[in-house]
C-alpha cells in the first residue's frame, strides 16, 4: 500500500505571487525623485538581465523618455523592465502587456530632500542656482511642485513633464491611474517593507541590498520651522491628497498579505546588514550591472 497523501512543502513567494500577472509581461518602475528610488533601481539590477533592462538616463531623463517612445515594437518586445524618471503612459507604446510599481514620500519630506540634494551635490544642474535661494523660497518658486501627482497622472504630451499646473483633474487621474495600472504603490518612509511585497509579488531574490543616493546633510522635518513645512504643504496640496490617498491602499495591500510579509521582513533586514568586505563588494558589483544597463539602453 501506498503511504498517506502529503501535501508539497509551500513556497510563501511562490503562492504569494500576483496570479494577474500575464506571460512576457513587462514591468516599469516609475520613478518619483527623492522617494527611494535609486536603491530599488539597484535591486531592480540584480534581478533582472542587465540587456533586458531599459533604464532612463537620470541626468537627462527627458531625452531618454522621448528615445525611448522613438524605439521599434521589437526592440520594445526584448525588454523586461523599463524604469526611470519618466510620466505614466510608457505602457501604451508597448507591444506586450505592462504594470507599474512606484513609490511614494510625504510631500514635505519629499521637498526637503530634494532642496538639500541639489543644495549639496555639485554635479547637480540646479546646484550653482541653489546657493542663492532658501528652502521656503525654492518650494514656492520651482515650477516642479505636485510632482508626484502629475508624473502618476501621465505629462508626457508636454515639452517638461515635471513642470506645469496641477489641479483637481490631474488627482483624479493619478489616483484613476494608481488603481487601474499599479501593482504595487509603496512609501518611501516603509521601504523595507514595501521591498518585501515586492519579493513577494515577483518571486524576487534580494540576497543583498544597501541604500544609494541618501541625502545626508539636511535637517530633520522637525528642525524646519512650522510656518516653512505649511508653505510647502500648501504648494504641493495635491501631492498631500494623492500621498493620503496611497496611505490608505497601502495599508490594504499589507492585509492582503498577511503574515507573510512579517516573515520576509526579516530576511529583507538581514540582506541589509551587510559587512565592510560584503558591501564594498555588492557597491561595485552594483556599479558593473547599472553600467550594462545604461550601456544597452543608450545603444
Amino acid at each position: 500500500m501506498s503511504g498517506p497523501i502529503t501535501s508539497p512543502p509551500v513556497n510563501v513567494a511562490a503562492a504569494l505571487r500576483d496570479p494577474m500577472r500575464q506571460a512576457g509581461e513587462a514591468l516599469i518602475f516609475l520613478h518619483l525623485p527623492k522617494c527611494g528610488g535609486t536603491t530599488l533601481n539597484r535591486v531592480i539590477e540584480w534581478e533582472y538581465a542587465p540587456q533586458r533592462i531599459f533604464s532612463i538616463d537620470p541626468s537627462f531623463f527627458r531625452w531618454s523618455h522621448r528615445r525611448v517612445c522613438r524605439w521599434p515594437q521589437e526592440r520594445l518586445a526584448r525588454m523586461q523592465v523599463f524604469k526611470g524618471h519618466m510620466p505614466f503612459g510608457l505602457h501604451e507604446r508597448l507591444p506586450q502587456p505592462a504594470t507599474y510599481i512606484t513609490f511614494l514620500r510625504e510631500p514635505v519630506e519629499r521637498v526637503i530632500s530634494e532642496y538639500y540634494f541639489a543644495l549639496h551635490y555639485r554635479l547637480h544642474p540646479q546646484y550653482r542656482r541653489m546657493q542663492s535661494l532658501s528652502l521656503e523660497q525654492y518650494a514656492l518658486q520651482t515650477p516642479h511642485h505636485n510632482l508626484q501627482t502629475k508624473l502618476l497622472a501621465g505629462r508626457g504630451n508636454t515639452p517638461d513633464f515635471l513642470a506645469g499646473d496641477c489641479d483637481e483633474e490631474t488627482l483624479a487621474l493619478a489616483k484613476e491611474n494608481l488603481s487601474k495600472h499599479f501593482r504595487f504603490a509603496g512609501l518611501t518612509e516603509r521601504f523595507d517593507e514595501g521591498l518585501t511585497v515586492l519579493k513577494l509579488m515577483f518571486g524576487w531574490n534580494v540576497a543583498q541590498y544597501a541604500s544609494f543616493n541618501v541625502t545626508g546633510t539636511r535637517p530633520r522635518k522637525e528642525a524646519v520651522p512650522a510656518a516653512v513645512q505649511a508653505a510647502i504643504a500648501e504648494r504641493n496640496r495635491y501631492d498631500v491628497a494623492i500621498y493620503q490617498h496611497v496611505v490608505g491602499t497601502y495599508h490594504e495591500t499589507i492585509a492582503r498579505q498577511g503574515d507573510a510579509v512579517t516573515a520576509e521582513l526579516t530576511a529583507i533586514q538581514s540582506a541589509k546588514a551587510l559587512g565592510p568586505l560584503e558591501s564594498a563588494g555588492y557597491l561595485a558589483a552594483s556599479a558593473i550591472r547599472k553600467a550594462i544597463s545604461r550601456i544597452h539602453s543608450a545603444l
